[in-house]
């Protein structure tokens, strides 16, 4: 099995590198909850389908 190498980053690539972690860490959040909120409001209407009979 191949070694794997050391890379030392100076200081501005390891603040780029944050910041893109930091960026999609957001995202990662954003999509979460747009997600649980389409699934909320899923459930809700399927909650309102089988009430009035349409489900």
């Amino acid at each position: 099995m191949a070694r794997k190498k050391i890379v030392s980053l100076d200081d501005t690539q390891r603040q780029k590198n944050e910041e893109i972690l930091r960026r999609l860490e957001e995202e990662r959040r954003a999509l979460i909850e747009d997600t649980r909120s389409i699934q909320e409001e899923w459930n809700t209407r399927k909650r309102r389908r089988r009430r009035r009979g349409e489900f």
